[in-house]
């Protein structure tokens, strides 16, 4: 197989972020043409982009609802293009409200169908089981324990390793260097605000991080803002405070920092590889928060605790995400800062020091060079 013809749909920045390592090492293998709908990762890579990930995103069922016109004029138009520009296999990334509908018109079409990092079925609506069964010809998970699970339920799953532990990249040779560009002193330990990387998670959780803030001058304190968020306005929500901004510098924040305030979603993942202490801050609307509570399958929502059984971290939720609960459980993880920080090492250890990318796009290219 020289070249292979992609149509890739990523949602999210994280799904960009895997889907463009994985094309990487895709090219290495055979000429790859991608299209579909992305972000800067992927469209660096030459995608023909028809929506970016900043159209697409949507938190929670309330706010996915109010999308529902937009997003049934995506899917049409994506499924125009893949009826007249037939491509050798429709890739899923992550996003899976969207995507496993949107598998169903790619099968019906007769185009090999991957999902690439399955669904958290075993977290989060089972149902979704059946739906990869019925119109993926190949998932691939990215935790050990999910193919299994997967099979038994007559899926063709293949564990490919999780890709974030080889992404994780540092810009700051060491702590020095970290201060300096941040401008800190050196005389106070710093907290990490990462209030994610959608404007809806900014505007509802950076508020709440900067009053904490306030209340807490025992600490120096840097915000990370995502490519995907406007700059200006995490300016404007910071305005007359100490806290400095920093962008491009996610991963050195998360090394670098004493405690860190985190957006629940990959990044707390990431963080827990990286092993820094840190409180999962969550807040939905009101209609997802209900409907959760009949389709969660877990006990804790961040992965870290997912992993261990335990609540590792603290996970602050809804209601909780307040500037009191914050400040106290910043004190409680003073009290236990070393038990943290070990908790968090076997987190790290639980993954293997893989190439998951390389992996991945190797099984994507050796299923699509064996079918007929």
């Amino acid at each position: 197989m020289d070249k292979l013809k992609l149509f890739i749909i990523s949602g999210e920045k994280s799904g960009d972020n895997h889907a463009a390592s994985m094309v990487r090492e895709l090219k290495k293998l055979c000429e790859t043409e991608i299209a579909g709908t992305g972000g800067a990762g992927l469209k660096a890579l030459g995608q023909k982009q028809f929506y970016d990930i900043n159209d697409m995103t949507a938190i929670g069922i309330d706010e996915a609802l109010r999308k529902v016109p937009f997003l049934l004029k995506v899917r049409d138009r994506l499924v125009a293009e893949i009826k007249a520009d037939r491509p050798d296999a429709v890739v899923l990334v992550d996003y899976p409200g969207f995507n496993l509908r949107f598998a169903r018109y790619a099968k019906e079409l007769g185009i090999p169908v991957i999902f690439y990092i399955s669904p958290t079925f075993w977290a989060w609506n089972y149902k979704r089981v059946h739906k990869l069964r019925q119109f993926c010809d190949l998932v691939l998970c990215i935790y050990p324990f999910e193919p299994e699970m997967l099979k038994k339920e007559g899926v063709n799953a293949v564990y490919v390793g999780n890709p974030l532990k080889k992404q994780i990249g540092f810009k700051c040779a060491d702590y020095g260097e970290f201060l300096a560009k941040g401008n800190f002193t050196g005389e106070k330990p710093v907290i990490g605000l990462l209030p994610g990387s959608r404007r809806r998670e900014v505007e509802s959780l950076l508020p709440v991080m900067v009053q904490t803030s306030k209340l807490m001058p025992q600490y120096e304190y840097v915000v990370g803002v995502a490519d995907t968020i406007d700059e200006s306005r995490v300016r404007q929500l910071i305005k007359g405070t100490n806290i400095r901004l920093a962008t491009g510098l996610t991963h050195d924040i998360m090394k670098y920092s004493h405690i860190l305030w985190i957006c629940s979603g990959t990044a707390t993942l990431e963080a827990a590889i990286i092993g820094t202490p840190m409180i999962l801050l969550y807040k939905t609307g009101m209609l997802t928060y209900a409907l959760a509570q009949f389709l969660v399958r877990t006990k804790y929502i961040g992965m870290p605790n997912i992993i261990m059984k335990k609540a590792v971290i603290p996970e602050l939720i809804q209601g909780d995400v307040c500037v009191r609960a914050l400040a106290k459980f910043t004190d409680k993880i003073e009290q236990s800062y070393d038990t943290v920080k070990s908790d968090l090492a076997a987190v790290g250890s639980y993954f293997p020091d893989t190439d998951s990318s390389a992996d991945t796009a190797a099984e994507i290219y050796s299923f699509l060079k064996s079918r007929p």
